[in-house]
């Protein structure tokens, strides 16, 4: 997948802290769950965003849909920060990029008929008069497996993949040119997660769409991204083509998640057990690293160009990686 051309999604140094309130033993602090995020976004591809639960992937994607408000930092739509876009350019924003959500049982509303969830969209945006609506949302059906004739049941008498389906209808009703995917097979069977994944790649193929896709299983990562960014603690420490990133890592936190792949985990190093150092001064990585010097004491390194369109945030990279 080439990147040239322009992104249609730019995250440029996003953050976002919370407030964490006092406990009886812990005093009140603020909590960095994005620490200067910076990604891009092309047409048609799959960016996929892989890290462990908690680092941050899942308010990205909230801030980037709007449902969460940034600390600080811009979220670019086609070239234009989102704050600086007129109403009209905004709802297009709205409109062009659309969100999967992790959980097809809490994501669709249990007082609603299915056909009146996927046609939802398609009201708030005008895009059809209301006699041609029912004829829209019963091809949208078709093209995610779910029979037209069951336009009227409610979410309640679906299993959770064709929940999902309904969820996957309901993001494509607007055309859109961009989706944000998080975690959308996590709550999902084994056996239904690949039928899920095949249907992703129809519907990225026949409707050229690009994914954002947040994802914890690096196997489902591997198998539909064309890049990969690696998110530790709030911050991307590694990006690169997706081979460049499964065969030839260059960071020690990229290291530990493929050493736990089972099957896959080869020679790699697995990491320390130690504590991690969201806030301090020094690397984040540093007390679970098993390569650390004195200089990840003293300084945390900057995502950088290691090699050609392949950035690592790792002061030892090519000493460990590239060098042997």
């Amino acid at each position: 997948m080439s990147t040239n051309g322009s992104p249609i999604l730019e995250v440029r140094d996003l953050h976002k802290s919370f407030e964490q309130k006092a406990g009886p033993l812990l005093p009140a602090r603020a909590v960095k769950a994005v620490a200067g995020v910076d990604l891009r976004l092309y047409p048609g591809e799959t960016l996929g965003l892989a890290g462990e639960s908690g680092c941050g992937k899942s308010t990205l994607a909230k801030m980037i849909m709007g449902l969460t408000t940034p600390s600080s930092g811009e979220i670019v739509f086609k070239g234009t920060p989102l704050q600086m876009l007129s109403s009209n350019s905004l709802a297009d924003f709205r409109k062009t990029v659309q969100m999967v959500f992790q959980d097809p049982f809490a994501s669709l509303n249990p007082r609603m008929r299915i056909g009146e969830i996927i046609a939802e969209p398609m009201n708030i945006h005008r895009i059809a008069p209301a006699t041609e609506i029912r004829e829209r949302v019963a091809r949208l059906m078709q093209m995610v497996g779910i029979s037209p004739e069951l336009y009227d049941r409610y979410p309640h008498e679906f299993s959770g993949g064709q929940r999902q389906r309904i969820g996957i209808a309901r993001a494509i009703a607007v055309s859109p040119q961009a989706i944000i995917a998080d975690e959308p097979l996590s709550a999902l069977d084994i056996s239904i997660q690949a039928q899920i994944i095949n249907l992703l790649q129809e519907l990225q193929q026949s409707l050229k769409l690009a994914y954002l896709l947040i994802s914890h299983d690096l196997s489902v990562i591997r198998h539909m991204s064309d890049r990969v960014a690696i998110m530790y603690l709030g911050k991307i420490v590694e990006e690169g083509e997706s081979e460049e990133i499964f065969t030839r890592c260059l960071h020690p936190y990229t290291e530990a998640l493929l050493a736990a792949i089972p099957g896959e985990g080869g020679q790699r190093r697995k990491p320390k057990s130690g504590e991690m150092l969201a806030n301090g001064s020094g690397c984040p990585f540093l007390g679970r690293c098993p390569y650390a010097g004195e200089i990840c004491r003293q300084a945390a390194p900057r995502l950088e160009e290691k090699l050609h369109g392949h950035s690592a945030a790792c002061h030892f990279s090519k000493d460990i990686f590239l060098t042997g």
